[in-house]
């Protein structure tokens, strides 16, 4: 088994760089609605785009679902690392009760 390790503070700063990827993810694709330009001549390309647009809002809505739960979970076990660590720390230490 390989055991890595990273600082505390790198891993709750991915987590919030995560949340921010997903957050700035859900607000740029917010736009991408119209279709303009096309005349009604046009149907099949619309109907292609349409599709294509349906299809690529599904895989975007995951991938922010994704990047925002695992910069959720990589800031908490930062946190509860560090409080763990603090935690054994403070009760190892000579003289504290």
């Amino acid at each position: 088994m390989t055991y890595v390790q990273y600082p505390y503070a790198t891993l709750v700063a991915l987590g919030q760089n995560l949340t921010t990827i997903s957050d700035k993810l859900e607000s740029d694709h917010r736009g991408a609605v119209d279709c303009e330009g096309l005349s009604d001549e046009h149907g099949d390309i619309r109907g292609a785009i349409e599709d294509f647009r349906g299809e690529w809002k599904t895989s975007l809505l995951d991938l922010m679902s994704n990047v925002d739960k695992w910069g959720q979970l990589s800031g908490q076990i930062g946190q509860m690392v560090e409080q763990f660590d603090n935690d054994l720390g403070t009760a190892l230490r000579p003289g504290d009760g």
